[in-house]
């Protein structure tokens, strides 16, 4: 399996829910992790999986995660499984919004088979950290999508 993780980050907290969720897919196969300003603008072909991720402020996407969309073509990832997750206060959405939410739109705009809903990952405090458990979340929510993926590929092409 061949997937991209590409994330925005602020303080830090996406890059690490960014890494847990690559460490998973990377026991399935080949992974690139990618900050949103180096992601290339023309995904391969043969990628088998895209996750797009980003920090909630001012309840929509930031700037680094809406340059990558912009940047890519509408259709580029026509066909491809993907996910979009964000990381956010743990208020309700309609006080906190979703970055997750516009990734999953900007992900299916762009063409993308969107294989799971969006995800939250939460964070606490004035110089957010995560909260405890979320990494291991994110190893779990990495790990079904993979399976969902894999369950789609024909066995001879799996390895």
């Amino acid at each position: 399996m061949n997937s991209i993780v590409i994330y925005g980050s602020r303080h830090g907290n996406t890059r690490r829910i960014a890494e847990a969720i690559a460490a998973e897919l990377r026991r399935r196969g080949r992974v690139q992790l990618l900050s949103a300003e180096k992601a290339p603008s023309v995904i391969p072909q043969n990628t088998d999986l895209v996750v797009v991720g980003g920090p909630t402020e001012a309840h929509r996407m930031t700037e680094p995660i809406a340059r990558f969309f912009d940047r890519i073509d509408r259709g580029a990832l026509t066909g491809t499984p993907a996910a979009g997750f964000d990381t956010r206060l743990r208020w309700p959405l309609w006080l906190s919004g979703s970055a997750g939410a516009g990734i999953t739109t900007r992900l299916r705009q762009s063409g993308a088979q969107v294989i799971a809903p969006e995800m939250s990952f939460f964070v606490a405090g004035k110089y957010p950290v995560l909260q405890p458990g979320e990494l291991e979340r994110a190893t779990a929510w990495a790990a079904s999508m993979a399976d969902h993926v894999e369950a789609r590929v024909p066995a001879d092409i799996v390895g």
